[in-house]
């Protein structure tokens, strides 16, 4: 069972269902003239075709309005499937009461009928129309979630591999932590410094050496430098040149050395 009911977070999609709600209720009324609604709304001088086409209006509006505070909530926040199913409940009333006092209204003159009475009615005929929709929406949401969940299972159970991401949180290199060298800072950016086919090969995105720190501990790589994350396995020695300054140096061929900060030569030293 899904803990929470993946829907989306553009309003664009919230939007649909401002508009398939109340066109099935307009299409379902017209076809069926179920809940003896043509009987209940010949009033007023207008033909229930005319009160059909306010009412479902006026649920455009109700609904338009719910699905924008519903898009609102859910950028922020995740909603467990109950909740969302409470939530088109509360729709269903929240409507049903602008709908009995639109029929309140119209029966002030022509048989008046008490508000409370004709919420009664209208809850009924709300809920016993709509309930298609809603649930036909949610079990496909919840098939779609499922699909989405079995075709990612399998990058959520890999965790060997290590992924980079940029400082909009957009995925753009997935790499085992066994390929890669070193990692370098350029200004706002860093290069990741990795083996590819056995040729050495770089790649560049835009973040901060801080937002790697616990993705490169998770997966072996050791911070030598303020602007160098190292991978330990593929250095073969420190060293030290003539002006003090400490560089690890690599056993791979064509790859330049780095310098060491003394703050992590010996965590560095002792790794090695």
């Amino acid at each position: 069972m899904l803990t929470a009911l993946k829907v989306s977070r553009k309003y664009g999609q919230q939007a649909k269902y401002a508009a398939i709600m109340p066109i099935f209720f307009f299409v379902f009324i017209l076809i069926y003239e179920p809940y003896s609604f043509k009987e209940l709304f010949s009033v007023g001088g207008k033909s229930w075709y005319f009160h059909l086409l306010m009412l479902s209006c006026i649920m455009a509006g109700v609904y338009a309005l719910s699905r924008l505070v519903f898009w609102a909530i859910y950028r922020h926040s995740e909603f467990l499937w109950w909740q969302y199913s409470i939530w088109c409940f509360g729709e269903v009333i929240v409507y049903s009461m602008f709908m009995a006092m639109y029929t309140t209204l119209f029966h002030l003159n022509d048989n008046p009928i008490p508000y409370f009475n004709a919420l009664s009615i209208c809850c009924q005929m709300s809920v016993l129309t709509l309930i298609y929709p809603y649930i036909i929406s949610i079990l496909v949401r919840i098939i779609m979630n499922k699909n989405y969940d079995l075709e990612h299972a399998g990058q959520e159970q890999d965790v060997s591999l290590m992924k980079f991401y940029d400082e909009h949180k957009r995925l753009k290199l997935t790499i085992s932590p066994a390929a890669i060298l070193y990692i370098s800072a350029d200004g706002n950016n860093i290069i990741v410094h990795f083996l590819e086919n056995e040729r050495v090969r770089s790649f560049q995105l835009r973040n901060s050496m801080k937002s790697l720190e616990a993705d490169s501990v998770k997966h072996g790589l050791v911070r030598c430098h303020r602007s160098f994350y190292v991978n330990p396995r593929w250095i073969r020695v420190l060293g030290r040149s003539k002006d003090g300054i400490i560089y690890a140096e690599f056993s791979r061929p064509g790859v330049e050395r780095i310098p060491v900060g003394k703050q992590y030569y010996d965590n560095l030293s002792n790794l090695l």
